[in-house]
């Protein structure tokens, strides 16, 4: 109601309101007359008078001695009544013990009425906790079938009703039974009370920004849909009393959800800093069921700051930084030690912390001074005793260090908004403190914070510090984990009480109805560990908050060995991730193959790079990029065609793969082919090269068509630029496979070689030994392509069955982190044929000769253009180039592209 103070706030925690009447209450103790609305709930009764000066009355039922009818008054009689928001001013209530007569007058509805419902709540609140809960369900369940969705609220006469179901509509300690209802075009929450509003309204096409699954009481059985900016409705949290009702709305409503970042893409992105700390910090939660809207799984930040004495901040000093790898009830070495004491001592089920890191009545120690209204929910009308309110950082951060059952983290808004959750700007009387009678007003900062606003931005600071993003996938371990439940988190000292855990107790299974309150109020009030959401370490963040960007070179590239140009190459790779992909053109075309085009590699000649492309027409061709000119055109191998090649790093030789099982050493400069060798038993599909760190030699690899790849050592001749060759005396160790070898590439420290087959199987193996380390699943066609990133953690293939896949390999066993298997055009049935990865973007060639530019920050295809044809785009690779960005690629068409970025303008 408009202007109305009431709110489902002043109802205690489980309580139901029901309905409202128009009255006049008389008191007999004073002899006032007041109009206003006399409030029917489960436990209580409440009139709000209409001159707001004042308070409203409320009536527990426990405490009502007698309820009857005299004439056309309703007659209660009690020995206490609470007074509350007198003069609309926010304080505790007011507990008032005497002899109480309140008569009431309906204006509409008859005194029977109210009477007759009312006497049934009051013979409840007699029975014993068993009978009385019983008795109240009985009551609610029956009222509330009584109530159904009233159509008058569709608002188009061609609306049908597709779904319809009863909820709980979920806020900061209010959960409110309702009606839910869907129609052909929007959703529709009905309250059985009209409390807040009659009827909430969202339509599909226009007001709904996505939809969320959530837990509630450790259940699946909820849903958050959210709302786009010029709704009134902001959110809506639906909680189901069935799982699978709430399965089967979410399926009804996913055509038209926003599609989420997935927790693996999201992952990515953190750790090349697309996504800061604080807002990897928010996904985390939100994919957790951490939720704003339920103050019982509140989203969670760490304390990351620990120095709140000194006059300033140096987040250069690693000194002032909590331990991430740590939970805070650890963090104390003698408070740790007594708690393992009694762990050891303690039956079974055992915990470490008796009290958790985020409850809502830690969320509303923070927030009290914003929200009061929720606090004196919380608390039975009450604010906490002035000396443990949340008077100081410092005095928190002790507590939270040496209290003995104080181990809690801290919310969202201490490293984001204004931080008017430290001032009291509503004024509120919250007491005195005892120690020096100083009232409780705003929170004392600590002295290298000038004002709220600047201690938010100094927390946000550390937050997104360096010291904090490589040490932040610690505490993300204990927090959403493969340490948070089971015996890695006895190891990490990590473990709390068993009802704080998803899958502990099963509520649709408790029959017994104080039972299941008693666990609700547990789950409710202590606690709730969020859901699990990695079971293997999480990876670290890449070096620098904006981490360097990765080359998409090869291990084969040519080293242009310069610190100029090394400077020159990560000036240039930064602005690929600012969009300079998006603008490639075609710069330069050679028609120079006859055939198709089957390796491109790169190689430095008196400084300049120089392009290199062999073909199955059995040509050798060198490109200067720099004037887009053709230098050199050979036939290295008479009657052979060319299927590979790469660089030999620091040096003008090229190792050759051919059609006729042959690998050949070819020296550029000067034209000389050495070493012509028949390796394998069939023809060449492709070469690697890598490091032998015991040896100080080079390790070849060299994949075929006969089901094989055979390792071989490249020894350095008289100087660094020269090598020698001998196969078969060279030969390392072979490495057997069930079909084609197609693709292989070496980790960057060549510890390991990933290798791909015409069947989908993609492998890792140990260099130089050859043991096979893991098998990698996910395609189910010919893998085309594989690289490592240059930091070695991560590896992408893509393949013939148009799929894409990123694997984090510096885990024990490697997993998949993202997959995309829709990023083909509607129209066209493609596969990928290879690729080029800078860590940020991925390039990608097609069977149609189409090259995508893939962005890994939205996980999607950003651009697309026809770059060969007829046919597949066979080669793509990113020139090292000191000057600008320069693209090669090459196609079954025999042709080599240059692309460049366009020209900027001024």
């Amino acid at each position: 109601m408009p202007g109305s103070r009431f709110s489902l706030l002043l109802l205690e925690p489980g309580e139901i309101y029901f309905e409202d009447f128009s009255v006049t209450c008389i008191q007999e103790s004073n002899n006032t007359y007041q109009r206003g609305r006399l409030r029917l709930c489960s436990k209580s009764i409440m009139f709000e008078p209409t001159d707001c000066k004042y308070p409203i009355i409320k009536v527990n039922l426990s405490y009502c001695s007698s309820i009857s009818e005299e004439g056309d008054f309703m007659v209660i009689n009690c020995t206490q009544i609470v007074e509350m928001l007198a003069n609309n001013v926010v304080a505790p209530y007011v507990f008032l013990k005497n002899s109480f007569t309140l008569k009431f007058t309906f204006h509409y509805a008859s005194s029977k009425e109210c009477l007759h419902r009312l006497s049934q709540l009051h013979r409840a609140s007699t029975l014993p906790p068993k009978d009385q809960q019983e008795m109240m369900e009985a009551i609610v369940h029956s009222r509330h079938s009584r109530v159904h969705f009233d159509p008058c609220w569709l608002e188009d006469l061609h609306e049908s009703i597709q779904f319809e179901a009863k909820v709980i509509q979920v806020s900061p300690l209010v959960s409110n039974p309702g009606r839910v209802v869907l129609t052909s075009s929007r959703l529709y929450y009905q309250p059985y009370n009209r409390e807040p509003v009659d009827v909430m309204k969202i339509r599909l096409a226009s007001d709904m920004e996505r939809v969320v699954r959530r837990r509630y009481l450790l259940q699946n059985s909820a849903m958050e849909i959210y709302c786009k900016e010029h709704c009134t409705t902001k959110y809506l949290f639906l909680a189901f009393d069935k799982t699978a009702l709430c399965d089967e709305l979410f399926k009804k409503l996913e055509p038209k959800n926003k599609p989420n970042t997935g927790l693996d893409v999201a992952t990515l992105q953190w750790q090349h800093g697309i996504l800061s700390n604080y807002d990897y910090l928010l996904f985390l939660n939100s994919a957790a069921d951490r939720s704003f809207n339920d103050l019982t799984q509140y989203p969670v930040f760490p304390w990351v700051v620990k120095d709140f004495t000194s006059a300033t901040l140096d987040l250069e000093d690693p000194s002032i930084y909590r331990d991430l790898s740590l939970p805070v009830g650890a963090l104390n070495p003698n408070r740790l030690k007594q708690l393992l004491e009694r762990f050891a001592d303690m039956p079974e089920p055992k915990f470490l912390y008796g009290s958790h890191y985020m409850a809502p009545g830690f969320v509303l120690f923070y927030l009290a001074r914003k929200f009061p209204q929720l606090v004196l929910c919380l608390h039975g009308g009450r604010f906490d005793h002035p000396d443990r309110m949340f008077n100081s950082l410092q005095q928190t951060w002790q507590n939270v260090l040496n209290g003995a059952a104080d181990y809690k983290e801290l919310v969202p808004e201490f490293y984001g908004g204004e931080g008017d959750f430290l001032v009291n700007y509503l004024g509120i009387n919250f007491g005195n403190r005892s120690s020096d009678g100083r009232p409780v007003h705003d929170v004392e900062l600590p002295p290298w914070a000038k004002t709220p606003q600047d201690l938010i931005a100094k927390l946000r600071q550390a937050l997104e510090s360096e010291h904090v993003s490589r040490k932040l996938h610690l505490w993300i371990d204990l927090i959403f984990g493969h340490l948070q439940r089971g015996p890695k988190a006895i190891e990490a000292r990590n473990l709390f009480h068993p009802l704080c855990y998803e899958g502990s107790v099963d509520l649709c299974a408790v029959i017994d109805p104080v039972t299941r309150l008693m666990y609700e109020i547990q789950i409710l009030e202590f606690g709730q560990i969020p859901r699990q959401l990695f079971t293997k370490p999480h990876p670290a963040r890449y070096a620098g908050l904006i981490p360097t960007p990765l080359s998409l070179m090869t291990s084969s590239d040519v080293q242009t060995g310069s610190q100029e140009e090394e400077d020159g190459a990560e000036s240039r790779t930064r602005s690929w991730s600012q969009g300079r992909l998006c603008d490639l053109q075609i710069h330069t075309v050679f028609q120079g193959h006859k055939k198709s085009v089957t390796g491109l590699a790169f190689y430095s000649q008196s400084g300049d790079v120089q392009a290199v492309s062999v073909s199955l027409d059995g040509f050798l061709k060198a490109y200067k990029l720099r004037e887009g000119k053709q230098v050199l055109s050979v036939c290295p191998i008479e009657s052979s065609p060319l299927t590979a090649c790469l660089n030999l790093p620091g040096s003008n030789a090229f190792v050759l793969g051919t059609l006729q099982n042959e690998v050949a050493l070819y020296q550029i400069d000067c034209c000389r082919l050495d070493n012509v060798t028949h390796v394998h038993d069939d023809n060449i599909t492709a070469l690697g090269i890598g490091n032998d760190e015991n040896e100080g030699d080079l390790v070849l690899a060299s994949a075929s068509s006969d089901c094989s790849v055979k390792l071989w050592r490249v020894r350095r001749a008289n100087s660094a630029s020269h090598f020698r060759f001998r196969p078969p005396t060279d030969l390392i160790v072979e490495l057997e496979h069930d079909s084609s070898v197609i693709s292989l590439d070496f980790h960057p420290a060549g510890l390991k070689l990933a290798t791909g087959t015409k069947e989908g199987q993609l492998y890792l193996w140990e260099v130089p030994s050859g043991l096979q380390l893991d098998t990698l699943s996910g395609h189910t066609d010919e893998v085309s392509a594989i690289k490592f990133s240059p930091d070695g953690s991560k590896l992408v293939s893509v393949g013939h069955d148009g799929i894409l896949q990123v694997f984090q390999v510096d885990i024990d066993p490697p997993q998949m982190v993202a997959r995309s298997e829709e990023m083909a055009a509607p129209d066209k049935n493609e596969d990928f044929r290879c690729l080029a990865w800078d860590g940020l973007s991925i390039l990608l060639g097609t069977a149609l000769g189409d090259m995508l530019i893939f962005d890994l920050v939205t996980f999607k295809v950003v651009r697309r253009v026809q770059a060969h044809g007829p046919g597949a785009l066979t080669c793509i690779a990113v020139a090292p180039s000191v000057d600008d960005l320069v693209v090669v690629t090459a196609g079954q068409d025999g042709r080599v592209c240059l692309w460049r970025p366009r020209p900027i303008v001024a």
